[in-house]
């Protein structure tokens, strides 16, 4: 969502590298240049420097993701305070429910998945660590919306660019804004099948006393699961008494 208003173009070029070889897993100089409509020589250089540091292997003629981006990733995720005490809780969460159970927090207006822990029935998506998602049409993500300061949340809402994703996904700003006054009256958020057609979510916001927002956590599964008194009552029960214990937490750090 933010872009800068000079980005260094070598820089830019690597980082459009290395997205291409995230959606393609691997691919040829010749494929990158082509996606790219850069030169083959260009490109070669940027990915000699990358293989030279580790973020890129070569197997054949062909380029990958190198692991040296895990040790990122580990470093990424520890810069986020209440990491480690909220992996036990989604984890309790998932077994107990049965459900998928996640951790997220907002970066640059998006949700981005920390941590994802599955119940005995949890339902196979396209979610993975790192993951990001827009904030308006899934319930963790309106959880954050709700409970973070009111100009961080009209900066988001402006800069959105709302989608008709399913049927049920919200499109109107004025609409969204209803919702959000409503999760922050009742302190949980749902997602009706507004993401993926057939799956629901329920999400609550994490925060100290002070009501700083940390994250949030949700469970998602399937309608035929998530109805009734199972969706208003048993799961929010869960994720309440999940987040309580995280916030008891919080207090230590």
């Amino acid at each position: 969502m933010n872009s800068a208003k000079h980005p260094i173009q070598a820089v830019q070029r690597t980082l459009d590298i290395v997205d291409v070889l995230r959606e393609q897993r691997e691919a040829r100089v010749t494929d990158i240049a082509d996606e790219l409509d850069l030169s083959k020589g260009t490109i070669h250089c940027h990915l000699a420097t990358l293989e030279q540091n580790g973020y890129v292997v070569k197997n054949g003629q062909r380029y990958a993701l190198g692991l040296q981006f895990l040790d990122l990733a580990h470093h990424a995720k520890n810069r986020v305070d209440i990491y480690d005490i909220t992996q036990a809780e989604v984890d309790a969460l998932a077994a107990e429910s049965g459900e998928m159970a996640l951790f997220t927090v907002e970066e640059h207006g998006e949700g981005v998945c920390l941590y994802k822990a599955e119940g005995e029935d949890a339902v196979q998506t396209e979610l993975y660590v790192g993951y990001r998602n827009g904030l308006y049409h899934t319930a963790v993500g309106k959880a954050l919306l709700a409970f973070m300061p009111e100009e961080r949340r009209e900066e988001i809402i402006e800069e959105t660019e709302f989608e008709q994703i399913t049927p049920n996904t919200i499109t109107d700003p004025d609409e969204l804004r209803e919702q959000l006054a409503e999760i922050r009256e009742r302190g949980i958020a749902y997602n009706h099948e507004e993401t993926i057609q057939g799956l629901v979510g329920v999400g609550a916001p994490i925060r100290d006393q002070d009501g700083t927002l940390y994250g949030a956590v949700s469970l998602i599964g399937p309608v035929s699961r998530m109805e009734d008194e199972r969706l208003t009552e048993e799961l929010p029960q869960l994720i309440r008494r999940a987040v309580n214990i995280i916030e008891v937490n919080i207090t230590s750090l």
